[in-house]
């Protein structure tokens, strides 16, 4: 298999987050590509995917021809576990996982054709509300019928738990002499701090997801739509919706109480419970962002969730 150049997004980030030991992975690649081809027995089929930020991704064909992808992550706390969820997913409204490597975390996964990402896909009116609600059915019918009870993972890598990630934002935004508390997200940690209680005992545990957009749907031939991608938590149902409805509130165009009920009715969660997880992700968003521009943005979309 010739190996392919890496996305210079994906060496950026995998660098700037992850110093040497990125600058490792990035050495170790060519190997451990040349050696999955010869364990699952692939051959390169076009050049690598762009994009991304912790994966090096190129389309394969198996050798009895059939069309597949191959997926070499940057491996940490919060993509280790996705060959779990696609396993036990089974390829039921997400992309089948056909190999896994346990060394390396590695993937060989089904190709979704056409692979159009739900996002920028131009339904009759795209630019109209009508299909902004379209993508935000089609969006909520996937990640529902995704979250499920946690099966046995016959050795597949663990889950992180949702509620690890309460616990941290706890340590940060607990510090009140911490660098969250002299950023712009300041007057709104102790209101996260009250969240992250609220949220503490959650009613149910299943594969909930972190990274709900719709950039991570895509179209395809077996199935309409295929989820890629996911960073599986073990968590209650409303964990899903945090994410997603707050990228809809972010970027638009539907807002305010009429997208909240829409995404809590979509995914059959409780209204308040997915509030609390979308304001967490706002206000974790907004103690990261750094430009006026996207300060404003990001303020407006924690009121917003606020008053819905």
């Amino acid at each position: 298999m010739r190996f392919g150049v890496v996305p210079s997004s994906v060496r950026r980030d995998v660098l700037a987050w992850h110093g040497s030991a990125g600058q490792a992975w990035l050495d170790g690649l060519p190997k451990t590509v040349w050696r999955l081809q010869r364990l699952w027995s692939l051959r390169t089929d076009g050049p690598p995917y762009g994009g991304g930020s912790h994966s090096y991704v190129v389309p394969v064909r198996r050798e009895n021809g059939e069309q597949a992808v191959l997926k070499v992550i940057y491996r940490d706390a919060e993509n280790a576990a996705e060959p779990t969820a696609l396993h036990q997913y089974a390829g039921d409204g997400a992309v089948r996982l056909h190999e896994y490597d346990p060394e390396t975390g590695a993937m060989l996964l089904e190709r979704a054709v056409p692979g159009n990402r739900l996002k920028s896909t131009r339904f009759f009116g795209h630019r109209t509300p009508e299909a902004a609600w379209r993508r935000i059915g089609i969006a909520c019918g996937l990640y529902r019928r995704l979250w499920r009870p946690l099966a046995e993972q016959n050795g597949f890598p663990a889950l992180p738990a949702a509620t690890d990630m309460l616990d941290l934002w706890r340590e940060e935004y607990g510090d009140r002499s911490g660098a969250a508390r002299k950023g712009p997200g300041a007057a709104r940690l102790d209101l996260a701090l009250e969240l992250c209680d609220r949220l503490s005992d959650p009613p149910e545990l299943g594969i909930g997801n972190r990274d709900t957009h719709l950039a991570n749907i895509v179209s395809a031939e077996r199935e309409p739509w295929l989820v890629i991608d996911p960073k599986p938590y073990l968590a209650e149902r409303a964990f899903d919706g945090g994410f997603l409805l707050f990228k809809l509130q972010l970027l638009g165009p539907h807002s305010g109480t009429v997208l909240l009920d829409a995404v809590a009715e979509g995914l059959g969660v409780d209204v308040e419970r997915l509030r609390a997880w979308a304001l967490l992700r706002a206000i974790d968003h907004l103690t990261e962002v750094e430009t006026e521009r996207d300060v404003a943005a990001a303020e407006a979309t924690v009121a917003a969730l606020e008053l819905a």
